[in-house]
């Protein structure tokens, strides 16, 4: 059968009682009576939000998911293209490229602000929709902004720089709302079984948009121009908006008021007593590293892949943004296989340990292939995406039962702070190894070579700190010092 059988994918992800066809799995199910039972028992608030929170059919779920296309379709045009674009044809150094791409890691701070208000706050009636329009036309401004001061700076440096930092911080601001609001409608959406495959669906979904706005860009941009590569910034502003539309229309339940959303209950934990619990209570502060240390390694090659290609293959604009393509087929190979059939059988913490030497075979390929030819990186390159699929999933399934039920916003913003910080500081880091190892060396191929190699050592300390988390006691340290910490609270 099909891996694109819709029945077959309805049935792995658990979604669907009622086949798609039946026009009742179109709207928004009754609970059933032992939920409203359940319902019933909690005070009003809390019931009204919960009664949302019932299972949504599958094409209600992938209407939502279509914020992911919008997202991979910015992440292509910026992390790809733009990227690859500015160190070879503009000759920008890396480390300051990677630094404006990974710029918006560091503006991860708005997340739990725009979280914390779009829970208690309405908007025209809705608490998720008009965020994710205003994330989204903050991301389509810093995209098409961006390409205009890449340009610009082939006439003026610093005048270039000033619109790609005031672009960076426009698509910084907006995809960390669009991602936060995303996960947040998810959230209120999906009963609480289903949340992380719900979450996965999405993590799926934006994968797929990689691929197909990878393999568009590497067509457009077959016969390379200025031209050409503002139309294409242009067209992928225009469908980013198109896609997020199409995601929130009539996806979002409408209030009446406010207080039928004000939260109830002890007070939530201040910031202070956060960062205070992350750093004192040992499995939080261990699953908190791990995080951090996986997301350098894995992505520290994002800003050094395509110039890679570029330098030591002679490879165009064209095929280096196809290799976007190969990563995430890779990737997607990881996920069917890993989180479809096999998670449950390997275990979470096997299939991270699968996702990290994977990965790091793939970066040996990679720096092996020099000195062979670019089959032999483009295999390296895919073997790479299928250790980040399996890393994904063994990190995300870790990372939902890192949590406790009282607190789980609490630990799911500390894990995304974790993989933000992470990130920019990847950004940075390869691109700066690979620029001081060929400034000591005069060679490309040593200097990237020496970014991969630190990778690989990175990926391998991740292992063993993982080694040293227990899930069991994770939750029993955190539960007890939370209850105690929030009790101090009120």
């Amino acid at each position: 059968m099909s891996l694109f059988n819709p029945d077959k994918w309805v049935h792995y992800l658990g979604f669907l009682s009622r086949k798609p066809s039946d026009p009742a799995a179109l709207h928004y199910p009754r609970p059933s009576a032992a939920q409203a039972g359940a319902l019933a028992s909690q005070n009003p608030i809390d019931a009204n939000l919960s009664s949302i929170s019932q299972e949504l059919p599958l094409a209600r779920i992938l209407q939502i998911c279509l914020v992911q296309i919008s997202t991979a379709i910015a992440f292509v045009l910026i992390h790809s293209t733009l990227n690859r674009v500015m160190i070879v044809e503009f000759g920008v150094q890396a480390w300051l490229v990677g630094v404006l791409i990974g710029f918006h890691n560091l503006l991860a701070f708005v997340r739990p602000m725009i979280g914390y208000y779009s829970d208690s706050h309405l908007l025209f009636g809705y608490r998720r929709t008009p965020n994710i329009l205003v994330g989204n036309l903050l991301v389509t401004t810093g995209v098409i902004g961006s390409i205009y001061g890449a340009v610009w700076m082939g006439q003026s440096f610093y005048g270039g720089l000033s619109v790609l930092i005031l672009a960076a911080m426009l698509y910084g601001i907006g995809i960390n709302i669009v991602g936060t609001m995303f996960y947040a409608m998810l959230a209120d959406s999906v009963g609480e079984k289903h949340k992380a495959k719900a979450v996965t669906a999405g993590w799926f979904v934006l994968i797929m948009g990689t691929i197909v706005m990878s393999a568009f860009v590497g067509k457009y941009l077959e016969n390379f121009s200025e031209e050409r590569l503002i139309s294409l910034f242009w067209m992928g502003g225009a469908a980013s908006i198109l896609f997020t539309w199409l995601a929130i229309f009539k996806a979002e339940k409408r209030f009446a008021s406010p207080e039928e959303i004000v939260r109830s209950g002890s007070k939530p934990l201040g910031l202070s007593n956060a960062l205070k619990e992350l750093f004192q209570n040992k499995p939080t502060y261990q699953f908190f590293l791990f995080m951090f240390v996986t997301v350098v390694a894995i992505q520290g090659q994002d800003v050094i892949l395509e110039p890679f290609g570029a330098h030591i293959f002679g490879m165009s604009v064209s095929e280096t943004t196809k290799l976007t393509q190969i990563w995430g087929a890779g990737t997607m190979v990881g996920i069917i296989a890993l989180g479809l059939f096999f998670v449950n059988k390997l275990g979470k913490k096997r299939t991270a340990y699968l996702g990290c030497i994977l990965s790091a075979v793939g970066f040996g390929v990679i720096s092996a292939s020099a000195w062979f030819d670019p089959a032999m990186f483009k295999t390296g390159v895919f073997m790479l995406g299928l250790g980040n699929g399996a890393l994904t999933i063994g990190s995300l399934t870790l990372m939902v039962d890192m949590t406790t039920q009282r607190n789980a916003g609490l630990f799911m913003g500390l894990w995304g702070l974790a993989q933000a910080i992470a990130n920019f500081v990847a950004n940075a880091f390869g691109g700066a190894i690979r620029d001081i190892s060929l400034y000591l060396t005069n060679s490309q191929y040593v200097g990237y070579t020496t970014a991969f190699t630190i990778e690989i050592i990175g990926l391998f300390a991740a292992i063993w700190i993982l080694k040293g988390i227990s899930v069991q006691e994770f939750k029993k340290s955190s539960s007890d010092v939370l209850l105690e910490t929030g009790n101090a609270a009120d």
